[in-house]
């Protein structure tokens, strides 16, 4: 038509512009998009052509979200929509909403389906807002929710603000049973305070009716739509879980067709309360029926969701397994303790002997139970090797700790001298904690000893060696907490003017020879302590004096000796009635199977009175012997001095507790000057 009105003109024609058929990349994607569109492009852009009896027609079935959305589409329809006239349509809209309340007064129909439905922010449009402030009819995000409101300590800054009269009670003047969350409303506050400097002869009580009355209201609409909010999100919320349990219903259908029944059964009773573990795979917590497409998209993740359950059920049935053997390990090995007595090795390290672990993590027998299905006396040679084996292998490291002090010979057995007998724990305890001192062979069971022995054996499952860990405590595999203390307890013997490389536990115990100490803080004034070898050992690792204090000794002169030996007789025997008393838990009962072994050794101490009363109950035990009862080789009960004390001591002396004790129980004794002139001497 352009070129036929230049032609007719007498200008010439206009050249046209050729266009390539042939297609560009571009236009086959756009193509290609548009091909995956769902329904059809444009069948509803018509519609504001429609007869208006159509339309009316249509309205009263849909609900005011609808209206409301419909009204955004074009101008056409906002104009008809937001039009006074089409109240009606909002109101039979509204009709079709279940249980919803009536529009409130103040607001129009499409401001409330917009307060109801919609989720944008009524300030700055903010996307899915879900809170509502009902007292204010609005959404707000978080944001402008402090720039909307008052906060209390704002309010009367706010009434000064907006005018200079005298003004009412603000509770009274909002009524509503004093709800404050319609005070800190700024657009209400405002209003108020504005109104209120407008007039010019307020009368307090109209002013008070007319905002009061209006508020009440505003509180009472807001309250039932707060109600019905709250049911509809809750009812939508059970219709969201309904769904997702019929999805994961339909899923866990499909699995047990591919054969994982237990697996299903096992994640149902270990994931009680934290539901289902295929719920949080994304793709399965839809609330969407399931389709043969979605679960085609799924299949590969939920299924190694379930090899993995899979896994988890496999192990937790191993566990299970080992921990029941275990149990009835522990029921056989009983009576193998008694016989090597209480020096004996801790479970953990026995189970992963390869031959133990081989039999406790062997399959079940289908026709017997975890336990029953294996005869452990077989085992009761290998426990009594094991012993000695393990005995030794503890014996080698803290041998080597002795040699790194002091040089012994070769063709005794270090642990028979005297100068292999204390031990010392290095680990940090709690404040005022007192460092342990271990003799031999206790030391080989207390706790920081457990560090000492060999690792598992190479090969041995690493699966297993965990669960054995978790069940019973850790593996021990080296020596760390554990320090010779064979250069103190040498000079100790030098001074008893014995060889420390040649002489023996035995003989030092029998030597009729006694130490005082003259070092640093020692002796003190009226008071001689008086030391056999062990208390001496004793007195140099203890607080009174650090490593760094040069400790000499004395032999203290032997026409003493026959009281010395009388209090120290004396001192033997209160001990023994002291391990007795009743307030001393240190007692273990040898009959009783072993669980972990640190939870066995906490829990199984008693007193010897209810220790002989658990035999005499749980064992028929009437006269107990010591392979049924043995004092807790973990305790190191302090081996005290003796004391020879001035008859005019003062009790202010600064241990006179303790020498007032020692007195009391027959330690120590009342001497005049000349003792002490004759020590001298």
């Amino acid at each position: 038509m352009a070129n036929k009105r230049r032609k007719a003109a007498g200008g010439p024609a206009a050249k046209r512009r050729k266009v390539s058929s042939k297609k560009t990349d571009d236009d086959v994607q756009v193509v290609a998009h548009r091909r995956h569109l769902r329904g059809r492009r444009g069948s509803l852009q018509d519609m504001p052509e429609m007869p208006l009896d159509i339309l009316f027609d249509i309205f009263v079935h849909l609900e005011p979200f609808d209206l409301l959305n419909l009204a955004r589409t074009s101008k056409p329809f906002r104009q008809l929509l937001m039009h006074r006239s089409a109240a009606p349509f909002w109101r039979a809209a509204r009709q079709n909403v279940e249980d919803l309340p009536p529009c409130p007064p103040f607001l129009s129909e499409p401001a409330y389906a917009n307060l109801l439905f919609d989720n944008y922010c009524h300030e700055c449009l903010r996307p899915n807002i879900q809170t509502v402030y009902w007292v204010a009819m609005a959404r707000y995000c978080k944001p402008c929710s402090k720039e909307m409101f008052y906060r209390s300590w704002e309010i009367s800054g706010a009434f000064d603000e907006y005018t200079k009269k005298p003004l009412p009670d603000p509770d009274e003047l909002l009524g509503c049973d004093g709800n404050y969350s319609l005070r800190r409303y700024k657009p209400y506050v405002k209003e108020i305070m504005k109104e209120w400097r407008r007039t010019k002869k307020p009368k307090y009580e109209e002013f008070v009716a007319k905002y009061s009355a209006r508020y009440k209201e505003l509180y009472s609409h807001s309250t039932r739509c707060e109600d019905w909010y709250v049911d509809r999100k809750d009812s939508r919320q059970k219709e969201i879980e309904d769904l997702r349990e019929d999805r994961l219903e339909d899923i866990l259908q499909r699995l047990r067709d591919l054969g994982y029944n237990r697996d299903i059964e096992y994640a149902e009773q270990a994931y009680p309360s934290a539901g289902h573990p295929l719920l949080k795979i994304p793709r399965v917590l839809q609330p969407k029926p399931l389709t043969d497409r979605a679960w085609k998209n799924m299949k590969e993740e939920v299924l190694s969701a379930m090899e993995e359950i899979r896994a988890r059920r496999l192990y937790a049935t191993r566990v299970a397994k080992i921990k029941r053997r275990i149990a009835k390990l522990e029921e056989s090995i009983v009576p193998w303790r008694r016989y090597v007595g209480p020096i004996s090795p801790p479970t953990q390290e026995f189970l992963v002997e390869p031959q133990v672990a081989s039999l406790i993590d062997a399959p079940i027998r289908r026709s017997r139970k975890p336990g029953e299905d294996i005869d452990f006396s077989m085992l009761e040679h290998i426990f009594y090797d094991f012993t000695n084996l393990w005995r030794d292998r503890k014996r080698s490291e803290p041998s080597e700790l002795v040699a790194s002090q002091i040089s012994l010979p070769t063709d005794v057995d270090p642990f028979s001298l005297a100068v292999s007998q204390y031990f010392h724990c290095t680990e940090p305890g709690p404040p005022g904690y007192r460092s342990f001192i271990a003799t031999y062979p206790n030391f080989l069971v207390h706790r920081s000893s457990h560090e000492m022995s060999a690792p598992p054996a190479p090969g041995l499952d690493d699966t297993y060696v965990e669960i054995v860990s978790r069940l019973h405590g850790d593996v021990p595999t080296s020596v760390e907490k554990m320090n010779s203390l064979a250069s103190t307890v040498r000079a100790v013997i030098e001074a008893c003017n014995q060889d420390p490389t040649r002489v023996t536990v035995e003989e030092m115990d029998a030597l009729d020879i006694r130490l005082r100490c003259t070092g640093v803080g020692c002796p003190e004034e009226g008071v001689c302590a008086v030391y056999t070898w062990r208390a001496a050992v004793e007195h140099r690792v203890s607080d009174r004096h650090s490593n760094k204090d040069e400790l000499s000794w004395e032999q203290v002169p032997s026409e003493h000796f026959a009281d010395i030996v009388t209090m120290e007789a004396t001192a033997k025997s209160n001990e023994e009635a002291r391990r007795k008393d009743f307030t001393h838990s240190a007692w273990i009962c040898s009959r009783c199977p072993r669980t972990s072994y640190y939870q066995w050794m906490a829990r199984c101490k008693r007193t010897h009175s209810s220790l002989i009363d658990h035999l005499r109950t749980e064992h028929n035990i009437d006269n107990p012997t010591k392979r049924d009862m043995y004092y807790d080789p973990w305790r190191h009960d302090r081996v005290n001095p003796v004391y020879f004390v001035h008859k005019d001591v003062e009790s202010s002396f600064p241990r006179w507790n303790r020498i007032s004790m020692a007195l009391q129980r027959g330690e120590a004794k009342l001497v005049e000057s000349s003792w002490f002139d004759s020590l001298q001497a």
